[in-house]
């Protein structure tokens, strides 16, 4: 069998790659095909602020940019041990650099990992004859190919691409009006045809001006700023990587409230060599559309993506709802499923409260918030009909009391 590709060794690589021409789809595409297994529900950009990058030099690769690569790297050495704990089985990866002067994006190459989750492996170790071993035509001699190749062509594609993107230093400024986040906007780098979307950002938070003063402050800043934008990451899982000195509080309250107000849920703020803080695999997801009731109002339309893993935890998921301005917020909690069709949910007691501001311990009640910060969420699904409400007991509205209900129906082949 072929030694694995030890991921410094991805690198070195790149030398080679600097004589080379743009690297072949076949390799990044293979496994994007039904006919290698079921793809992943889930989808990653993974997206390098073009302010890291620098020209790489006739002799070959900029030492400058070894660190971003290596980032990089991590995400799509297929034959990495490691592999699984960052990405999906047949997971989309979507790899390109924020144009630096707030272009858009340059992808760099986008494919499906051709990897195998451990129960798949077992079953197909199951079906593997005695001579297949022998002659090297098991599955996992073919799998080990698939994923050299993989590799390659992924490191051949990082090298290339710095030639198109607009990249070098760039002068300090506000957030949302730097280079990363108006490539950002120019270009979403992804549809949800391919799955629930997973942003994985790195950048240097030093080169941005985000927020000063209070975390209250900066909450409401970056809430503010993220409406001004008009920045939509269509209900994203963001994790942001900083190259440069780790966020203070107030910056990290800054960047939570900006992605969310821009439907993107904050989940990690760490330095280059950090981890995720959480690697959520949806294994099942349903649109659902319906109507929600405010008492003494009327009814109004909500839509709710539904995903779990496979230990039942609801990830990724969000509801919105269509009042007198669009009102949107993340969910988790347990999916108990009796049936793939009869599930209660049950929530984390958090869930309208995910958007507060303030350091009270009590619920913020603020008007502004959606569904009124409402801390409980409960629904039923049964068949193709999903039944619950939101509620608290604190947070209390003259118009709409201490709950409201919601009626939807599942949407077949639904994105949302």
């Amino acid at each position: 069998m072929r030694p694995i590709l030890a991921l410094t060794a991805l690198l070195a690589l790149l030398a080679a790659a600097a004589a080379a021409g743009p690297a072949a789809a076949g390799p990044l595409e293979e496994s994007c095909s039904p006919a290698q297994g079921p793809l992943s529900l889930r989808q990653t950009l993974l997206v390098i602020d073009g302010a890291l990058v620098v020209p790489d030099t006739a002799e070959g690769p900029a030492p400058q940019n070894k660190a971003w690569r290596r980032f990089a790297a991590q995400y799509f050495d297929a034959a990495s041990p490691a592999i699984l704990q960052l990405m999906d089985a047949r997971e989309r990866l979507t790899v390109a650099i924020a144009n630096a002067d707030g272009s858009g994006l340059t992808v760099l190459f986008s494919g499906c990992l051709p990897l195998v989750a451990a129960e798949e492996a077992s079953r197909r170790d199951a079906e593997t004859g005695a001579m297949d071993r022998f002659f090297g035509r098991d599955w996992r001699s073919l799998q080990e190919k698939s994923a050299e190749g993989f590799t390659r062509a992924a490191t051949l594609a990082l090298m290339e691409g710095v030639t198109r993107a607009r990249i070098g230093p760039a002068a300090p400024a506000p957030f949302p009006e730097g280079g990363l986040v108006r490539s950002l906007l120019r270009t979403r780098g992804f549809t949800l045809e391919n799955g629930l979307p997973r942003l994985v950002l790195l950048t240097d938070l030093s080169l941005y001006e985000t927020a000063a003063g209070s975390g209250e402050d900066a909450h409401a800043s970056g809430r503010m700023a993220a409406e001004r934008a008009g920045f939509d990451l269509q209900r994203a899982e963001v994790h942001l990587f900083d190259a440069g000195t780790a966020a203070g509080e107030a910056q990290a309250a800054y960047l939570k409230s900006f992605f969310l107000a821009s439907k993107g849920q904050l989940k990690t703020i760490a330095g280059i060599g950090g981890a995720l803080s959480a690697n959520a695999v949806p294994v099942a997801s349903s649109v659902f559309q319906g109507t929600i009731v405010y008492p003494s109002v009327g009814e109004f339309p909500i839509r709710m993506r539904l995903a779990r893993d496979r230990n039942g935890s609801v990830v990724m998921s969000w509801i919105e709802e269509q009042s007198t301005r669009t009102l949107f917020s993340p969910f988790e909690g347990l999916l108990n499923c009796e049936s793939e069709d009869r599930c209660t949910f049950i929530g984390d007691k958090v869930f309208a409260q995910v958007w507060k501001e303030t350091p009270d311990p009590r619920p913020q009640c603020d008007a502004w918030i959606p569904f009124g910060g409402f801390r409980d969420l409960a629904f039923t699904v049964e068949g193709e009909t999903l039944t619950g409400r939101t509620s608290d007991e604190i947070c209390l509205f003259e118009v709409v009391g201490d709950s409201l209900s919601f009626t939807l129906q599942r949407v077949k082949n639904g994105a949302f």
